[in-house]
């Protein structure tokens, strides 16, 4: 059943994955290596989040501001968009994290969170550490620079050390990229609790969602 809705998507000319997809999986906090396959391989149209991005996007300023009196010159957002191909897998993985902060000493890459804090985003920052030193519009001012991630919650500020992308983070990144890159479609891993807010249950997938 997976298989016959695969024809009516238009397959990717090169897998392509967003950073917050590999977090999540590698934080297994996203169970279902079917949606992140899907999502990797295929051209696919979702329904908008209905994310309220207002408390954050204030959090990128204020914190913004308070790196320029630290003496960083600091890129936001958009500015910060980052893809890389893969060496060892034929992958695009693109990621924008919030902030990357620059002095002649230090990079500082931080990703702002107004919600609760949740394992993934530990790897998130630590995938972006992983791709500003590779990224066309980033990896001139890695030259020379000392590479840290932080994560900026509400009330606190939890630092994210480059050293944690070690041995066993790679192992556990290749794995994943390796079924993500895969022509072997990973099957469904369903249950009311993995497919409820999926937005590709039942439009994308078989499993129809439990709402």
């Amino acid at each position: 059943m997976v298989q016959s809705f695969l024809p009516q998507i238009k397959q990717r000319f090169r897998p392509y994955a967003w950073v917050t997809t590999l977090a999540k999986l590698m934080a297994e906090e996203d169970p279902c290596f079917f949606a992140a396959w899907l999502k990797t391989q295929h051209q696919l149209t979702l329904p908008p989040s209905d994310f309220d991005c207002t408390i954050h996007d204030q959090m990128v300023i204020e914190r913004a501001e308070s790196l320029r009196q630290q003496g960083y010159d600091v890129a936001i957002e958009e500015e910060n968009s980052q893809k890389v191909v893969g060496k060892s897998f034929d992958i695009c993985i693109a990621g924008r994290p919030d902030i990357v902060a620059y002095n002649d000493d230090e990079i500082i890459v931080e990703d702002c969170k107004s919600g609760r804090k949740r394992p993934f985003h530990y790897y998130q920052v630590l995938l972006y550490l992983m791709l500003i030193p590779h990224a066309d519009t980033t990896k001139e001012k890695c030259q020379g620079r000392k590479l840290n991630g932080r994560l900026i919650y509400s009330d606190s500020i939890e630092d994210v050390p480059h050293s944690m992308i070690d041995p066993d983070f790679i192992k556990q990144l290749h794995g994943i990229l390796q079924i993500l890159t895969s022509k072997d479609i990973p099957k469904p891993n369903a249950s009311a609790e993995n497919c409820r807010y999926c937005p590709l249950a039942g439009n994308y997938c078989s499993i129809k969602r439990c709402d």
